[in-house]
């Protein structure tokens, strides 16, 4: 599966998809709206699926924010 294909999505990337600013990503995942994984916290780089970003744009609340050390 190539990247342009991978449900996996950057925190600019889903700005795009999701017709926001990345200030409005990064505050949803912040605040546990939006399921996300940051692969090094505290300052480490954001993934996000795509069914997670229709969730959020659904008004879904994640059953738990995830995170990897």
């Amino acid at each position: 599966m190539s990247a342009q294909n991978s449900p996996w999505l950057t925190v600019r990337e889903v700005a795009a998809y999701a017709r926001c600013g990345v200030d409005t990503v990064y505050e949803a995942l912040q605040a546990g709206a939006l399921e996300g994984t940051q692969r090094v916290i505290p300052r480490g780089k954001w993934t996000i699926h795509r069914d997670a970003v229709d969730r959020w744009l659904l008004g879904e609340r994640p059953a738990r924010r995830r995170r990897a050390s």
